[in-house]
C-alpha cells in the first residue's frame, strides 16, 4: 500500500448496485476525489451491466463484474472480484456503498495485515429501517451490529440514520454523520423548463414506483383534488413486483422513466417537488429540489423533517395520510412556495453542497488512516 498522507493515499470504492442513490453518490464522489487525489489513486468495483450509470469515469479506473444480481453464485462472484481488485490495487481505503457491498468486511478482515485497507462502510440507508417484520429487522441489525465491529468508520447520510443505528446497540465510537450532497448546479443546458400549464400548481414527484416512496398516497390525494388547480407531474418506472397499478386522473401525467440530465428542466418547470415517501433514510430528492430553488412537500417520517424545514423550506404532513396531504395542497399559494424554495436554496448552499459532502468524506479518511497509525505504533 502506499504511504498514507493528506494527498497521498489510495480508495477503492465498491458498489454491488448503482441505479438510485448509491449511483448519484457516486457520481459526486469519484469525480471530486479523481480531481483532488489524483485519477490513479480512486478507483471502483461496480457491475458491468450499470457502467451507464458512471459513463464519465475511464475503463482504467474500474473493475467491472458480471452482473448485479443477488443470488448466492452472484454475491460470490462480486466478493471474489472485489477481493482481486483490493489486491490488484492495493489501497490503503475501501469504501463500502450499500449493504451488499457491506458483507465484504469479514473478507477484508482476513486479509494478510500488509494489504488489509482500512475500511469505510455507508449503508446509504439503513436495511432494518425498512418496513419489514418485526424479526426480519432484528435479524438484519444483529448483522450490522456483528460487522460495524470489522469497520474503521461507519458514515451514516443523516441523523436519523445514526439515532436509529445507536438504538439498535451498534457502536457509536466508529460512527459519524455525513449529509448527502449534490454539485451546486446542475449540468449546463440540461435545465430548460419542460412545459408546464402557468394556470395551476404544477407539482412534481420524481421516484420509483414502489411502495416505499407513496406515490399510491400522492395519487389517493389527488383523487381528492379533481377540478381544483393542481396537477401532478409523476416521473418514474414500476418496479418489478412491486404490482404498482398507475391512477389514471385528469390532473396527474405520468412521464415514465427519464434520464439523469433531463429530469432538472422537469424541476425547473414545477412549483414543488412532492416527496410522499413511507421511509427515508435521507431523500436526495429533496435536496435536488432545493438546489433549483424548489420548495419540497413531504411526509414527515424518518430523515425528512432533517432535510426539509417546516414552512420555512417546504412543508410536511403526517405519512401515509391522503386527506392530510389533500388538505395541504388545496391551500398551497404559488407566491408562498416561490418564497419558500428561496428559502431552500439558500439553505441548501449552507447544508448541501456536493463540495461540503466531498471535503467532509476526505476529512473523515484522514481521521481513519491517523487512527490506524497510531494503532500501528502502539502495537
Amino acid at each position: 500500500m502506499s504511504e498514507a498522507g493528506p494527498e497521498n493515499y489510495r480508495v477503492l470504492h465498491v458498489a454491488q448496485k448503482l441505479p438510485g442513490g448509491v449511483g448519484a453518490y457516486l457520481s459526486e464522489v469519484l469525480a471530486f476525489q479523481r480531481e483532488v487525489l489524483g485519477p490513479r489513486r480512486v478507483s471502483a468495483v461496480i457491475p458491468a451491466e450499470e457502467r451507464y450509470v458512471l459513463p464519465y469515469l475511464p475503463d482504467a479506473s474500474l473493475h467491472l463484474f458480471e452482473n448485479a444480481n443477488r443470488s448466492p453464485r452472484a454475491l460470490l462472484r462480486f466478493a471474489a472480484h472485489a477481493r482481486q481488485a483490493i489486491l490488484t490495487d492495493r489501497p490503503d481505503i475501501v469504501h463500502l456503498h450499500s449493504s451488499f457491498a457491506g458483507m465484504l468486511r469479514p473478507v477484508i478482515s482476513r486479509l494478510p495485515e500488509e494489504v488489509r485497507p482500512a475500511v469505510v462502510y455507508c449503508a446509504h440507508g439503513w436495511a432494518f429501517n425498512i418496513r419489514w417484520s418485526n424479526r426480519r429487522r432484528d435479524m438484519i441489525a444483529a448483522v450490522e451490529r456483528h460487522l460495524s465491529t470489522m469497520t474503521d468508520r461507519v458514515v451514516c447520510i443523516s441523523q436519523y440514520e445514526h439515532d436509529s443505528a445507536i438504538e439498535r446497540g451498534m457502536p457509536a465510537h466508529n460512527m459519524t454523520v455525513l449529509h448527502n450532497g449534490v454539485t451546486e448546479r446542475v449540468f449546463p443546458g440540461s435545465s430548460a423548463p419542460v412545459p408546464m400549464p402557468r394556470d395551476r400548481i404544477n407539482l412534481l414527484f420524481i421516484g420509483r414506483k414502489d411502495r416505499q416512496k407513496g406515490l399510491d398516497i400522492a395519487e389517493k390525494a389527488m383523487s381528492m383534488l379533481t377540478g381544483l388547480p393542481i396537477h401532478l407531474h409523476v416521473i418514474g418506472a414500476s418496479v418489478i413486483g412491486e404490482g404498482h397499478r398507475e391512477t389514471r386522473l385528469p390532473n396527474i401525467t405520468h412521464y415514465g422513466w427519464q434520464k439523469r440530465e433531463a429530469i432538472w428542466g422537469f424541476v425547473e418547470a414545477c412549483d414543488a417537488v412532492l416527496i410522499p415517501s413511507r421511509w427515508e433514510g435521507f431523500g436526495l430528492a429533496a435536496i435536488e429540489a432545493l438546489r433549483q430553488a424548489k420548495p419540497v412537500i413531504a411526509s414527515a417520517v424518518d430523515a425528512l423533517p432533517e432535510v426539509v424545514l417546516d414552512r420555512q423550506t417546504g412543508m410536511l404532513f403526517p405519512p401515509e395520510n391522503p386527506q392530510a396531504l389533500a388538505d395541504m395542497l388545496r391551500q398551497l399559494d404559488r407566491q408562498r412556495l416561490a418564497e419558500m424554495g428561496q428559502a431552500g436554496r439558500n439553505d441548501f448552499l449552507a447544508r448541501f453542497t456536493g463540495e461540503r459532502m466531498n471535503r467532509a468524506i476526505l476529512d473523515c479518511y484522514r481521521e481513519v488512516l491517523y487512527e490506524r497509525a497510531l494503532a500501528s505504533r502502539a502495537a
